[in-house]
């Protein structure tokens, strides 16, 4: 198999766990409206909750300090106080214990943090921090939240209703497994969100010897940036039983990809295709013969200069079901955060994407078919994928048919990454610029009249940080 190394991730500081609390103890400590938020969340649970409300404002509380032996059989302990003095306190009787502590806004003296979750029944969801930046996690919660409908609840609900019922009929987890990923895609979760759960578990035992059928969805990855993925494409990566991706998929996106898919990595480089596009074909069938879900990512635009028509015959010819997930392409996504636009009334007025590699990666042997008098007309936005081995070549064509020797190009190398690196020079300069400083990442060139605008913007940025400077 052709894994792929694992990306650099930023460390966790703090493991999220899940925590059962049926016919357990929980003793919450404190007073006012911290103490009183902490109780609504408790009372949500099925814990036995034991309250000791020391400044008596808390009703149904045992208005004191707990004693050591009533502390002894908790399961967690929680104190609440606003006040630093009290919460120290109430963290030395309960450090009496050996239950883990948490105290609420004062994370070096807790052991565990209370995420901020998001309630949908038996399905919960937290986001946590560690305890350093609570606001940061209300405020992420609240996106969360606009993306998990109530509906969720009555999901959750026929979740559990039928897991009982599958553990019966499929004691092999991996079997179960791909049960639940098959009914939760189902009619039968769609049944379940409009409250008839009983309906929905029998309609879902019915299908546990459906055998499930492979599927492959090419999906654009963007340029790099993995805030540029689709809604699309980020719930295909986390439903994904094998992902099959390339050396253009930018760092990070991965990082949204479901964490136990089996991953392949099939990244080309010019003359160096570490694995041929026929074998990539034939991974793809093997694949999703297997029943799996097959996620094909590529960076831009599968349908772009991306091969994305090769594999979609192979798969149809093959009698696999496939699907196409748009992407931003690399010519919208560079000059987008290079704030350089590809039309402009004053400038272009169309604007072609074209590749700068042959076929057969030989660019000699094989020169570009292309209608050179028609890209040569001013007024006429270039972009160059896949450009710089044949930037000579290019530039040259360009200029035999008319294209002015100073007409701006801008090389963006990484386009929408953070190491992003961007030169603007002349299409009589562009060969000689790109082989003393060769680009190592994804590169992407626009030749036209447009590009100067990049020039203008910078130029306009740095008189604003002059002035800045200057009055600071």
């Amino acid at each position: 198999m052709l894994y792929a190394p694992s990306f650099g991730v930023v460390a966790m500081l703090a493991l999220p766990l899940s925590w059962p609390l049926e016919n357990r103890q929980v003793v919450l400590i404190g007073a006012g409206a911290w103490a009183i938020r902490k109780l609504t969340l408790l009372n949500r649970t099925p814990a036995k909750i034991t309250v000791f409300a020391p400044l008596a404002d808390l009703a149904d509380a045992h208005a004191r300090w707990p004693e050591a032996s009533e502390l002894a059989e908790a399961a967690l302990i929680i104190v609440a106080f606003e006040d630093r003095a009290m919460a120290e306190k109430g963290a030395a009787l309960a450090r009496t214990s050996r239950a883990p502590l948490n105290v609420v806004d004062f994370p070096d003296l807790s052991d565990f943090h209370v995420p901020a979750i998001i309630d949908r029944g038996t399905l919960s969801i937290g986001v946590a921090t560690g305890g350093t930046a609570p606001v940061l996690a209300r405020e992420t919660r609240r996106k969360i939240e606009a993306a998990v409908p109530p509906s969720e609840t009555e999901v959750a609900a026929f979740a559990t209703a039928l897991s009982p019922r599958l553990r019966e009929l499929l004691p092999n987890t991996d079997d179960r497994r791909r049960v639940w990923e098959n009914v939760l895609q189902s009619p039968a979760a769609e049944l379940a969100r409009t409250g008839k759960i009983d309906e929905a578990v029998e309609l879902a035992l019915a299908l546990v010897n459906v055998p499930r059928t492979g599927v492959v969805h090419l999906v654009g990855a963007g340029p790099g940036d993995p805030e540029l993925l689709t809604l699309k494409a980020l719930r295909l990566l986390s439903e994904a039983d094998v992902i099959v991706y390339d050396r253009l998929v930018g760092d990070g996106v991965m990082d949204l990809a479901r964490r136990d898919a089996d991953r392949f990595y099939v990244g080309k480089a010019r003359s160096n295709h570490s694995v041929p596009q026929e074998q990539i074909h034939e991974l793809l069938v093997e694949q999703a013969r297997l029943g799996k879900r097959v996620v094909r990512l590529k960076g831009g635009d599968p349908f772009v200069f991306g091969r994305g028509g090769e594999e979609v015959e192979a798969l149809r010819a093959a009698g696999i079901e496939v699907h196409i997930t748009p992407g931003v392409t690399a010519a919208l996504g560079c000059a987008a955060s290079a704030a350089v636009p590809l039309t402009h009334r004053d400038h272009a007025q169309s604007v072609t994407f074209i590749t700068g590699h042959a076929k057969d990666g030989d660019p000699d042997n094989n020169p570009l078919l292309l209608d050179w008098s028609a890209l040569s007309a001013p007024h006429h936005t270039l972009v160059v994928y896949m450009g710089v081995a044949t930037s000579k070549i290019l530039s040259e064509k360009l200029m035999a048919h008319g294209r002015m020797p100073d007409t701006p190009a801008l090389i963006i190398e990484n386009g929408t990454r953070p190491n992003e690196r961007r030169t603007l020079v002349s299409l009589s300069t562009l060969a000689d610029t790109v082989a003393a400083n060769p680009p190592k990442g994804p590169t992407l060139v626009i030749i036209g009249e447009v590009a100067a605008l990049y020039k203008d913007q910078n130029a306009i940025a740095g008189v604003v940080e002059e002035a800045v400077r200057l009055n600071a």
